[in-house]
């Protein structure tokens, strides 16, 4: 059995050598990886061919223009011929063991979607383990935890990805992980949960990623709204509630947007009132845990605007 890696990039022309190298010196050589270059304008490319030199396990795919991170990670699927692949991203780091771990744990739970653990690793190298003690999809949502809504810390099977529709998330740069990985947990026959961590995702504070722009949260709230348009979320009402509760604080954070958002303050209570119509969210339903998020919030503020705009959204929001 071998299994694929599918890496998308653009941009990291540091890491490529780093990435290949990584993968090439794993315990274990029983892997393909397929690397996508989503049109980089620095030297990812010329890195990465270099890197790789005659090691047949590695082919890369070029864009000639980018097209986002979902079209790169489509284009990689689109060659894969394993029966199991994993996305990794080159600027992260993992385990020198990690192709004979995820090669085992496949064997021994013949899941169709395994999730992992994974530690993070900030600027000054100093590393935290993600993790926690759920056993089942179902506690994973109803606790709101950490090991959701990322890629690269699961494995997958081929035949799952097939029974999902890609052609939304190709059209998505923001949240585009966490719809992959709920249209997985909504379609997985036998999913699994291993508490064990190979992955390091290299956290950066100043990335863009980390930074709400008006763009990115209705971009994120689009994906939330795609997500409840899918029948089979009703299924699994903790994964249900789960998206309606974050859908209903993302479209929050356009009414009270903190202070690292770059976008002015303004009501957004029409819009508000559309999202409830189309998906079914009972806003006074959910205001009282809005309230318990920004309560604190509201009374930390010593400006009379504040206060009043929260007044005008508790009485917008009735019905």
């Amino acid at each position: 059995m071998k299994l694929t890696i599918c890496t998308s990039f653009y941009n990291v022309e540091k890491y490529m050598e780093s990435f290949i190298s990584q993968l090439k010196n794993q315990t274990c050589s029983d892997f393909v990886c397929i690397l996508v270059d989503d049109g980089s304008t620095d030297k990812s490319y010329e890195n990465c061919v270099m890197a790789i030199g005659r090691d047949k396990r590695f082919s890369v795919i070029r864009h000639e223009k980018n097209k986002g991170l979902g079209a790169g990670r489509i284009t990689g699927l689109e060659q894969v011929q394993t029966e199991y692949l994993t996305f990794m991203d080159p600027d992260d780091e993992i385990e020198k063991t990690t192709v004979e771990t995820l090669l085992n744990d496949i064997h021994n739970t013949n899941s169709d979607f395994i999730t992992y653990d994974y530690f993070t690793k900030n600027e000054k190298n100093e590393v935290e383990l993600i993790s926690d003690n759920t056993k089942t999809v179902k506690e994973l949502f109803e606790s709101k935890s950490k090991l959701i809504s990322h890629v690269w810390h699961k494995v997958y099977k081929k035949s799952l990805l097939e029974k999902i529709d890609f052609s939304f998330y190709k059209t998505v740069s923001f949240a585009e992980d966490l719809w992959l990985c709920t249209n997985c947990f909504l379609n997985a026959q036998n999913p699994v949960i291993i508490h064990n961590a190979y992955y390091y995702y290299k956290y950066n504070s100043t990335s863009l990623v980390h930074k709400r722009s008006e763009k990115s949260i209705r971009e994120n709230i689009e994906v939330l709204k795609n997500l409840l348009q899918n029948p089979k979320l009703k299924e699994i009402k903790e994964i249900e509630a789960y998206i309606k509760d974050d859908s209903f604080h993302a479209f929050g954070h356009l009414i009270f947007p903190s202070k690292t958002n770059n976008f002015q303050l303004k009501p957004h209570f029409e819009e508000w009132r559309k999202l409830d119509s189309e998906i079914g969210i009972y806003i006074p339903e959910y205001l009282s845990g809005f309230v318990r998020k920004y309560v604190s919030f509201i009374r930390s503020k010593k400006d009379f605007f504040a206060k009043l705009m929260w007044l005008v959204l508790e009485l917008k929001t009735r019905k």
